[in-house]
């Protein structure tokens, strides 16, 4: 866009004073065409959201973006809605907007048809999607695509607390973000309409696209809640969503009949309607199929990028940190593991074992001292990716990383999992196996997303940790605490009429405990490395016990895990 003038600036104001037919304010959000030109049509309405609504109300809605990375995509499309419902109110008052919105319409599509397909991402493409209809044409959409607009296309008839409303729940459901603003001064940005790109032309910004994560708990028209059996009827049968969880997150690592076999053994009791997905995050072939699952990839390379930045900016003391937790075990290893007296087959002669050779053919008349070992020991390491840890992805990552890195150089097998559900599957995703060390750095592609079904990702670690061949196992988990999920479980006290109540609170605490015992009484220790806040923690202790270690700084890490397995060594 070319650089605004005073003149524009000035005028930009005026039009929306005129919107709102009111001169006591000054704007914080101005519209320009691609020429610095004030723009009538929007800022008319950009006036008119003053006069018709609470304003008050949607600025601190919008002031809530400004904590997530993709904060302009949320503040456009925001804007679209109301833009929809404040032309609706507005023209039978002022009938030129009919034009003026046309005119508008015809430009945008007119610019973006310029633009190569790839080009396009979720501000560009829904606002494309939702001039054409007012140009009278229906765009051709997916079925994610097409439900963001009709459910971003507020209706004239709410109020301002109906629209704020509809903005939190569209909001936490599409993209998981919360509406509740931050306790500090902002300034609404420029409405994004118009950017600059990287080279400096004059086009529509690339906000980036958006995915689906998790629906929240499942209600009716009428407010009731859907019961279980009925939340996992979406629009997909259950072969295409399967294949879509599969393009999500990656190539399942189990064979279907393995896969169903798991899920018969394991989805039971209050997981009964649940699936699972187990993969390593290879690829699947094909192409992305619409605008969310878009946004969704780019927001997740930012994010592996940022988590390997964080880890490089802190180097110095991550690597120490290392280091300091290496040398904890090996030295746990050497204290609790003293050398042993053997009897043996060659060696030491043990005079008084002689007579046995003579009289019982027992070969073993020698003795000899050998270092104690604890047998095979292997450590799981499993990482909640659940959305209550996105403003925490960096340290979480670092974290993960740190730990196999000192078991790595201690010689301990180790493997790394995150865990995360979304529309009734569990993901865990496996990003080093026992025997890959050189696999280390792929926990950086850590990133958060949907809800936590803690109790059936321990259940499903248990599993795997079980089939293994270690003699001792140890499992590390890492996580704030908070299970919550959108798919609900039988009520078995009445609490709710429906039947069923949601996976959170104290069900999810008591449904994550419940595992925690289970894989304990079958030889597993199970471990908890705290990521979350100081309120969580009494739970935290309600689900682990003794074996907990709140982790506030990474300079900790290694004298707070380094004492837990230090216990686990010892028992051993």
């Amino acid at each position: 866009m070319n650089s605004v003038s005073d003149l524009q600036r000035r005028r930009a104001i005026n039009q929306i004073w005129n919107g709102a037919q009111d001169h006591s304010f000054a704007p914080d959000v101005k519209a320009y065409d691609s020429q610095g030109n004030a723009e009538l049509y929007w800022n008319t309405i950009l006036g008119a959201a003053r006069r018709l609504y609470d304003y008050p109300k949607l600025a601190a809605v919008f002031r809530s973006f400004e904590q997530y990375d993709d904060a302009e995509v949320y503040e456009g499309l925001l804007w679209l809605g109301l833009e929809n419902a404040i032309y609706s109110r507005e023209v039978s008052e002022r009938p030129v907007l009919e034009r003026l919105r046309r005119d508008y319409a015809e430009r945008f599509i007119r610019e973006q048809r310029g633009l190569a397909p790839d080009d396009y991402h979720l501000y560009d493409f829904l606002a494309y999607s939702h001039y054409l209809r007012i140009m009278g044409k229906e765009p051709v959409l997916g079925r994610y695509d097409k439900k963001l607009l009709d459910e971003l296309e507020f209706s004239p008839d709410l109020d301002t607390d109906a629209i704020v409303e509809r903005a939190r729940d569209l909001f936490a459901r599409w993209f998981q973000i919360r509406t509740e603003e931050k306790k500090r001064e902002h300034h609404l940005p420029l409405l994004p309409l118009r950017r600059k790109d990287a080279k400096g032309k004059g086009r529509y910004r690339r906000f980036g696209v958006g995915l689906l994560d998790h629906p929240s708990r499942a209600y009716a028209d009428d407010g009731e809640l859907i019961p279980v059996e009925d939340q996992l009827r979406t629009s997909m049968s259950a072969a295409e969503l399967r294949a879509f969880i599969a393009f999500k997150y990656g190539a399942p690592l189990f064979s279907e009949k393995e896969s169903q076999a798991l899920e018969k053994q394991l989805c039971t009791g209050d997981h009964g309607y649940c699936h699972l997905h187990f993969t390593d995050g290879a690829p699947m072939d094909g192409k992305i199929q619409n605008a969310f699952e878009a946004l969704k990839k780019e927001q997740e390379r930012k994010q592996i990028e940022r988590n390997r930045r964080s880890y490089r900016e802190h180097l110095a003391a991550h690597r120490t940190a290392i280091a300091r937790l290496a040398g904890k075990i090996q030295n746990s290893m050497l204290l609790y593991l003293q050398p042993t007296e053997i009897r043996a087959d060659s060696g030491t002669l043990d005079g008084g074992k002689v007579w046995r050779g003579l009289y019982l053919d027992d070969a073993k008349v020698f003795h000899k001292t050998e270092q104690g070992d604890m047998g095979e020991l292997s450590v799981d390491i499993l990482l909640d990716a659940s959305t209550s840890q996105a403003h925490r992805q960096e340290s979480v990552s670092a974290q993960g990383f740190i730990i196999a890195e000192a078991l790595t150089r201690c010689g301990v097998p180790c493997r790394v999992m995150s865990f995360c559900s979304m529309t009734g599957y569990t993901i865990l995703r496996v990003f080093r196996d026992y025997g890959s060390p050189q696999d280390n750095s792929r926990i950086f592609d850590y990133v958060s997303n949907g809800c936590n079904r803690d109790g059936l990702a321990i259940r499903a670690a248990h599993e795997l940790i079980r089939r293994g061949n270690c003699e001792h196992k140890i499992l590390i988990v890492l996580s704030d605490v908070k299970p919550h999920d959108g798919l609900s479980i039988p009520s078995d006290d009445g609490a709710d009429s429906s039947g069923y109540r949601p996976y959170d609170g104290d069900a999810g605490i008591r449904d994550t405990a419940i595992e925690v015992r289970r894989a304990r009484a079958d030889g597993i220790a199970v471990i908890c490395v705290f990521t979350g806040d100081e309120a969580d923690l009494p739970n935290a202790r309600m689900v682990y016990g003794k074996d907990l270690a709140s982790i506030q700084s990474i300079d900790k890490l290694a004298d707070a895990v380094g004492t837990l397995l230090q216990m686990q060594i010892r028992a051993i």
